[in-house]
């Protein structure tokens, strides 16, 4: 960045393998993190005895799996496995965090540090040991949930957007930022932009003028079953909500408002029949299919 012409525009990917297995970072970031002054999420037990992943994936499969492991390596210490996991994982993220803080430090030297757009975010989240699950590709809160801050000229300083967005907003978002124009097809087969522009959230606290669905639509993939869009497995998280279905049609529905872990499935409770269906149709229309 120091020695780039100011005259041309730039785009700049950096990514971190970190905080990815194998958790490894410089000892120096295991101490920030002392083991006895850890604390665990809430957890509740038999937590995944109402949730239906069990049954739509390998019970070998990497979440459940690493879960039993880790807990056998420590003679079924709970508390004491995860907290170990835990410091690594921790370790990891303060390590990605001083690497950001260069990059930073770096572009605000630079001529580019007054209209240039910095955006950090995620591929995915990880599941702690909630559910019994200990790794990614989850459809609950801790696997899907990513971190995403934005830093732009004109957004609204320290601004903190409720409204639920999803990865495939950041492009248009840029395009939006940038003045930019025109097709983003590479050929005739090409489908339509997705996603949609932040900047509307951004400009201001109101979220008035958000033009997106109301909720970030996840899609956890049904690996090695099938490709099609009707045989995945959805996860739909609006401010309220969170519902899921299995490529099976087994379903999970959590209000985030009074259960912000997802300890009860409310899917079979009459009461919320029609949130159920509405947020079903919601899917089914970002989508384009009838699931």
């Amino acid at each position: 960045m120091e020695a780039k012409d100011s005259s041309q525009p730039f785009f700049m990917g950096v990514g971190f393998i970190n905080p990815h297995t194998p958790l490894h970072a410089p000892d120096r970031f295991f101490d920030m993190f002392p083991i006895e002054e850890l604390e665990l999420a809430p957890w509740l037990e038999n937590d995944a005895e109402d949730t239906f992943l069990k049954y739509n994936i390998n019970p070998n499969n990497k979440g459940f799996r690493y879960y039993r492991t880790i807990l056998e390596s420590y003679n079924g210490d709970r508390e004491l496995a995860l907290k170990h996991f835990l410091q690594a994982y921790l370790a990891c993220v303060a390590f990605v965090d001083e690497q950001v803080g260069k990059v930073l430090d770096t572009l605000e030297k630079t001529k580019f540090k007054d209209n240039t757009i910095v955006i950090l975010t995620a591929d995915h989240g990880w599941q702690m040991g909630e559910k019994n699950y200990l790794f990614k590709n989850s459809p609950w809160d801790e696997s899907a949930r990513v971190p995403m801050v934005i830093m732009a000229p004109d957004a609204h300083v320290g601004a903190k957007v409720e409204q639920p967005v999803s990865l495939v907003d950041i492009y248009p978002t840029l395009l939006d930022y940038c003045n930019l124009s025109g097709s983003n097809t590479i050929n005739e087969e090409g489908g339509k932009l997705g996603g949609y522009s932040m900047v509307p959230l951004l400009d201001n606290d109101e979220e008035t003028n958000w033009r997106g669905p109301r909720g970030a639509l996840t899609i956890v993939g049904n690996i090695g079953s099938s490709t099609t869009i009707e045989e995945q497995h959805y996860s739909y998280r609006t401010k309220d909500w969170r519902y899921i279905r299995y490529a099976d049609g087994m379903e999970e529905l959590y209000h985030h408002k009074n259960d912000p872990h997802e300890w009860k499935n409310l899917v079979d409770d009459n009461k919320y029949k029609m949130v159920k269906l509405s947020l079903y149709k919601e899917v089914c229309e970002i989508l384009g299919v009838k699931l």
